[in-house]
């Protein structure tokens, strides 16, 4: 519950506000909220990104300003109302280098550029995949910020001299809020430097790019106080009380915190373009063939929480593929099409692998998508009806194996799906059969903002702790039932059409591949 004074005033929301900052991939806003997570401002705009064939670059100073001018509209919507406690939320892997003033010294390379594919392939020679993992608990991948920073040493040369520390996007902007630096385990484990069993900075995997363990920010678990917002920040932005900024964390699990993942066994189905299925455990995965089959995993909070998730890279991305494919009908056209469909889509079966093969559990770069049991009779229902069929199996792969992991903390209560996709009615009945189990439905779609500001609201001391913010927000939600006539149905045809077909169209695929000049 959230605390309440005599009055009652943080019950009723008219206390304090708490501010989240959300830099995200496609945008950066500000979400202002009263104590029991209900919005009351909200700005947005565009995130600045300077594109290019590799991917892109930020740079560090426009975002700052950018968050400035959702904050001062955030201010402005407020209209007054003194804000208690902030903090911001980023993606995982991109960083800002700063010189001995605290200034930015170079561009901030996204996470999701691929110019560091060669300072990979050197850390997998130098250290080896199972060096790499036994340290970080991750595999040696392209995005992580160790290979960013091998890229800027080799090709930025002078700025690196330059660079004193190194901090995560989330950092930075707390940084220049509040003039105080430090990250937390979430964000640390994006770096590919944080060991992860000891909780601590790298020296091994910092000496690859001739750095210390005192180049990145300190560690610190989300919601630690990190001191009051400055003035010139208040100045500039209008934002009235006097709000302490809190340690933020990374998107993905911020967002999944303040849609209830606050206990080991919790499993937040996080449905947008890209699908991500992340699972609560008191333990961490220590089987380096698990990390090999496409999973991910981070400490919360070392020690007590840890997180394990596997993604399905083109869900709601599937689903606007299917539907431009078909002719591009609105969104409650193809629904109601689908629904028209028995389940089983007339035979008609998805391998969902159209944006890549790399999901979980059994990765393939070269597996591509596929309709099975198409015929001159199958009509556009079907298919759409397939694609959010096929979608499902393929969750439900991942969360039957998630559950197998050894050491991890299988899956209790009802899976809560949030974002998009938990939008589509249809896709929620046939996620609840697929999963042959109730599915808690969390409309919120501000929940990556909403879980930095109730970050913020800990570090001011407005909750005793995440978990109390936690349990205290006040969401919308609504339950799904599987049929178990239709589960078994789909139960079925999962294991004896849509399992085995990824291994029997696996050599089909090489060859393709091969043939395409992959």
């Amino acid at each position: 519950m959230v605390a309440a004074g005599p009055d009652g005033a943080n019950r009723r929301g008219d206390g304090p506000a708490i501010v989240g900052v959300d830099i995200g991939t496609g945008s950066i806003k500000a979400v202002a909220f009263d104590a029991a997570g209900r919005k009351l401002a909200a700005a947005s705009r565009p995130t600045p990104t300077h594109r290019m064939p590799t991917g892109g670059e930020y740079d560090p100073d426009t975002i700052f300003d950018t968050a400035l001018a959702v904050l001062a509209e955030v201010a402005r919507g407020l209209a007054g109302r003194p804000v208690a406690g902030i903090a911001a939320t980023s993606v995982g892997e991109s960083c800002v280098l700063i010189d001995e003033a605290g200034r930015a010294v170079a561009p901030s390379i996204a996470w999701f550029d691929r110019r560091t594919v060669p300072q990979a392939a050197f850390v997998e020679r130098a250290m080896g995949g199972e060096r790499v993992f036994a340290v970080t608990g991750a595999g040696v991948e392209f995005n992580f910020t160790l290979v960013k920073l091998l890229w800027m040493r080799e090709h930025w040369p002078e700025a690196f001299a330059r660079a004193r520390r190194v901090m995560m996007m989330a950092d930075w902007i707390a940084y220049r809020l509040s003039g105080n630096a430090a990250t937390d385990p979430t964000l640390a484990a994006r770096t590919q430097y944080y060991d992860s069993h000891a909780s601590e900075w790298s020296g091994e995997m910092l000496a690859l790019v001739g750095r210390g363990v005192d180049f990145p920010a300190p560690v610190r678990v989300g919601g630690t106080a990190l001191g009051p917002v400055k003035a010139e920040v208040l100045a500039a932005t209008g934002l009235a009380g006097t709000p302490v900024v809190g340690v933020g964390g990374h998107d993905h699990i911020v967002g999944a915190m303040a849609c209830g993942l606050h206990s080991p066994g919790t499993l937040i189905d996080s449905m947008g373009t890209a699908e991500a299925l992340i699972l609560g455990s008191t333990r961490p995965v220590t089987d380096f063939a698990t990390i090999r089959r496409g999973y991910l995993q981070a400490p919360i909070e070392p020690g007590r929480m840890y997180w394990v998730g596997g993604s399905v890279f083109t869900s709601g991305g599937a689903m606007e593929w299917a539907r431009a494919l078909t002719g591009g009908a609105d969104q409650a056209t193809l629904i109601a099409e689908a629904k028209a469909v028995s389940p089983g889509s007339e035979g008609v079966v998805f391998i969902p692998h159209v944006g890549n093969g790399v999901s979980p559990p059994h990765p393939d770069p070269d597996a591509r998508g596929a309709f099975l049991g198409l015929t001159v009779g199958t009509t556009r229902g079907a298919l759409i009806r397939a694609v959010l069929e096929g979608l499902a199996m393929q969750s439900r792969m991942i969360l039957d194996d998630m559950a197998r992991i050894p050491g991890v903390t299988p899956p209790t209560g009802s899976p809560r799906l949030t974002g998009g996709g938990s939008r589509n009615p249809v896709f929620m009945e046939i996620k609840a059969n697929v999963f042959g189990r109730p599915i808690t439905i969390v409309d919120e779609p501000e929940s990556t903002a909403l879980g930095a500001a109730l970050l913020g609201g800990v570090a001011a001391g407005l909750y005793a702790d995440v978990e109390t913010a936690v349990s205290g927000v006040d969401r919308r939600e609504s339950t799904v039932e599987p049929d178990p006539d239709v589960a078994a149905r789909y139960d079925a045809l999962r294991e004896t059409v849509f399992e085995p077909a990824s291994g029997a169209l696996k050599p089909v695929e090489s060859a393709l591949a091969v043939w395409r000049g992959d």
